[in-house]
């Protein structure tokens, strides 16, 4: 177990801790029978307060069926060392707790030609404060660099109401979103390999990026690289492809935020640079 930044870094399911819901009482001791509590086992730290309505959908439970689905499935043939390796399996909790990520590398490769293979990723996220019910996204891990790709803007499972018998239950959903991902797969290589055919002017990177929302500080450090990556091209086209690569192989390598900033981060650099039809853009731009 580790911490970055506030969030801390899980290698097992096992280590996450359980929750259980409790009493919530006011200044003078009275239960106030509107809401409830999530408290920390271990600790009996509180780490959100939530209506009656709420079911709690543990951390661990969900950590655990991703595990499942993993063994079950491919594991990734190679995923390149270097200074930044990328592990198969990542859980991190953040929020105070309150939230939990986990990410899950699928070893059925894809290819578009000899220098693009990509394995598919889940990203399934629970909370603990009714932010969000479980839900399960797909990105996407380039071999040769191993930087992070946006793969959609699906969301292929999202519980508003998530009412469950057993954790067979859960596991038994979360396969079949599982499955959903590895089928559209094709749909973001279609989106990659289109943007390797369409350009923009180099000028436009670094407003495209700020336009999008990157924060101004992580835009500089991409501009910062553009002489070294693009030489000569500076006052020339580039495809949308390489613009896209310069830029998710620092956000994938040199940036360590809370994975909901990881996520927007994405977001906007795809929108900016991957995305040339608006109406993906929108649709993103709301996921």
């Amino acid at each position: 177990m580790s911490e970055r930044g506030g969030t801390v870094v899980l290698e097992m399911p096992e280590e996450i801790p359980w929750y259980r819901v409790v009493t919530v009482r006011g200044p003078s001791g009275e239960a106030l029978e509107a809401y409830r509590g999530v408290q920390r086992e271990d600790t009996g730290h509180i780490v959100s307060v939530v209506s009656d309505r709420y079911g709690l959908v543990q951390h661990r439970t969900i950590a655990e069926a991703v595990h499942r689905i993993g063994e079950a499935l491919e594991r990734p043939e190679r995923i390149p060392d270097g200074p930044h390796p990328f592990r198969r399996e990542q859980i991190r909790l953040y929020a105070n707790g309150r939230r939990m990520e986990m990410k899950l590398v699928i070893g059925q490769r894809f290819r578009l030609d000899g220098e693009n293979e990509f394995y598919p990723a889940l990203r399934v996220l629970n909370s603990l404060d009714g932010a969000w019910a479980v839900r399960m996204e797909a990105f996407a891990v380039r071999i040769a660099c191993t930087n992070q790709l946006f793969a959609g803007a699906r969301s292929y499972m999202e519980f508003r109401e998530l009412h469950l018998s057993s954790a067979g239950d859960l596991l038994a959903q979360l396969e079949k979103a599982t499955y959903e991902v590895l089928e559209h797969f094709d749909e973001s290589l279609r989106l990659y390999g289109e943007s390797m055919h369409q350009t923009l002017p180099l000028r436009e990177v670094v407003p495209a990026l700020s336009a999008a929302g990157l924060p101004n500080r992580h835009v500089e450090r991409i501009a910062e690289r553009l002489p070294t990556y693009f030489g000569s091209l500076l006052w020339g086209e580039v495809s949308r492809w390489d613009a896209y690569q310069l830029a998710t192989d620092y956000l994938s390598h040199e940036v360590q935020v809370n994975p909901e900033r990881e996520r927007l981060f994405e977001r906007a650099t795809a929108r900016a640079l991957l995305l040339e039809n608006s109406g993906e853009g929108e649709q993103l731009a709301t996921a």
